[in-house]
């Protein structure tokens, strides 16, 4: 049986995006998620709006749980 998907969306302050483009990850984020300088992410839009960051080693985890998800409801 595929594993039950869970979202959460916490808010951790507020960014500004720099001259240059870039924008800082609060440091929580970046203590929680392990993130180090140099590491690289796929960002994900919709409607206008940032949805997402995820590095993409992690892409394939996140969608063959995709995958198993929507095997599941299709059996029902």
């Amino acid at each position: 049986m595929a594993s039950k998907m869970t979202f959460e969306l916490k808010q951790y302050g507020m960014t500004t995006i720099g001259e240059r483009g870039q924008v800082v990850i609060p440091k929580e984020i970046r203590k929680k998620m392990n993130i180090k300088t140099g590491d690289q992410f796929l960002v994900f839009c919709r409607d206008n709006a940032i949805i997402g960051f995820i590095k993409p080693e992690k892409f394939d985890t996140i969608i063959e749980r995709h995958i198993s998800h929507l095997k599941t409801l299709k059996s029902k």
